[in-house]
């Protein structure tokens, strides 16, 4: 709250001093998911349906341009839940489990203003500050500081409430940019969600990473380290190398990157419960709670050391008359439970992290970040002027679950700033005994169709 008022007055103080110019943009989203599976819900089978629901959102920014460097933005975002299906999910009995919905998960998600409130259906808050920022820049450096959109680093991304600086130099064909973020809060916003800014990982100790980027016309060497110090410790490399060969006349792009991650969680972290139903080590109750009998004592796993994990994509780009393609495959590979604190915020992947369904863990995480979880990834995708459509075919293996998915993605981008989009997702889902999915401990493995089609409708100002 001292950050918004904070800049708010600097606002004030730049308009009166600086001569300025402003530009006005936004976006008025539909996002819609109907999930295919609506089975009744057997919390002693572990058996839970696919969500389907709807949102409408709007998100108009402000941005204020001085002659002197400097640049302002404001945004805000606001909109609300149209459809939940989970308000109207019922058990093998006929009752209604969840009657105030789980839909808040994805919009509305709201912990209060000290960050220690239970979030729940009842208790959302549907808009709130999107961007708030003041930065500068110059060919030599630059910094950004309030609400806004981390670009920069693989682990930490989307809307964030820091800050950022930058020191470049160049040396022959070489460019090297020295780097540092700092944050404390994350919001989630866009596509399905609209989740105010709380605290990384439940803890109000920033997050903080630093490093290097070595970047000429082929290749970039970014090493950096990132910490919440209560919690990790990570270091990481990022190597990207690109080149544009012919085979007759047609231009082929050519880029591999490649990212290792080592991250080691503190003593005090190592005997958490993960979030992610992830670990080697399970703790039980010595009695089982009567709330929640089927989880049998069941109280989670314990995030323990940390790991390593290895991302390797592969992408080639051919572009010939008015066609562009693009295909290749992506491998990523966890050894341990490197993603339980840096996962979550976060996304070098690029692809849907959440496509599960809301019963199960985190916010219908699938097993992508899971623990010792191996994914192979292939994709194709095809550009002729304003349509696209991409395939994906995903086949992820991990203790805890083995899950396959193929998707169709269509959108078409109208001259108006108009765009619409359809995804269809098949989606085979196979949890492992001894893991537990909603309020239910599985004592065999379970398999379930997570398939779902989702649509966007959205009009850009």
């Amino acid at each position: 709250m001292l950050l918004k008022k904070f800049l708010i007055l600097l606002f004030f103080i730049f308009e009166l001093g600086f001569g300025f110019d402003y530009t006005f943009s936004g976006d008025v989203a539909n996002y819609s998911k109907i999930g295919f599976n609506h089975v009744s819900i057997d919390k002693a089978m572990g058996r839970y349906p696919t969500d389907s629901f709807s949102i409408l959102y709007a998100t108009p920014n402000v941005k204020f341009h001085t002659d002197s460097n400097f640049d302002m933005g404001i945004g805000f975002a606001f909109g609300g839940l149209v459809y939940d299906s989970t308000e109207r999910d019922r058990d093998t009995l006929g009752n209604l489990v969840n009657p105030d919905g789980l839909g808040y998960k994805y919009f509305g998600y709201y912990l209060g203003k000290n960050g220690k409130e239970k979030a729940s259906g009842k208790n959302t808050k549907d808009y709130f500050f999107s961007n708030i920022y003041i930065g500068y820049e110059n060919d030599f450096f630059s910094f950004k500081i309030g609400r806004f959109l981390f670009k920069n680093t693989d682990w930490l991304t989307g809307n964030q409430e820091g800050g950022e600086i930058h020191l470049k130099a160049n040396f022959g064909e070489w460019s090297n940019d020295f780097w540092g973020v700092i944050t404390e809060k994350k919001s989630s916003l866009g596509g399905k969600w609209l989740k105010d800014f709380k605290f990384l990982n439940s803890s109000p100790i920033p997050t903080i990473a630093a490093g290097i980027k070595i970047k000429n016309s082929h290749m970039s060497f970014t090493p950096y380290v990132q910490s919440q110090p209560n919690l990790y410790v990570m270091t990481a490399l990022h190597f990207v190398y690109n080149v544009t060969f012919f085979i007759g006349d047609v231009p082929i792009e050519f880029q591999t990157d490649f990212l290792p991650m080592f991250v080691h969680h503190t003593l005090g972290a190592q005997n958490r419960f993960s979030v992610y139903d992830n670990g080697d080590r399970s703790v039980f109750s010595p009695s089982v709670n009567p709330k929640n009998p089927y989880l049998y004592g069941y109280e989670g796993r314990l995030v323990e050391k940390g790991g390593e994990s290895v991302y390797l994509k592969q992408l080639f780009k051919i572009s010939k008359n008015s066609l562009r393609h693009h295909f290749g495959f992506q491998i990523y590979k966890n050894f341990g439970n490197p993603n339980e604190f840096v996962g979550g915020w976060g996304n070098p992947i690029g692809i849907d992290l959440n496509d599960s369904t809301i019963y199960d863990r985190g916010t219908a995480n699938n097993a992508i970040f899971a623990s010792d979880a191996f994914n192979n990834i292939f994709f194709y995708g095809l550009q002729y002027q304003n349509f696209n459509i991409n395939m994906l075919n995903r086949y992820t293996i991990s203790p805890r679950s083995n899950e396959e998915s193929f998707s169709i993605n269509m959108d078409y981008l109208f001259p108006n700033k108009l765009s619409i989009g359809i995804n269809l997702t098949y989606f085979d889902d196979i949890t492992k005994k001894g893991y537990e999915v909603y309020q239910t401990y599985l004592k065999q493995d379970i398999r379930e169709d997570r398939s779902y089609i989702s649509t966007y409708i959205k009009h850009s100002f």
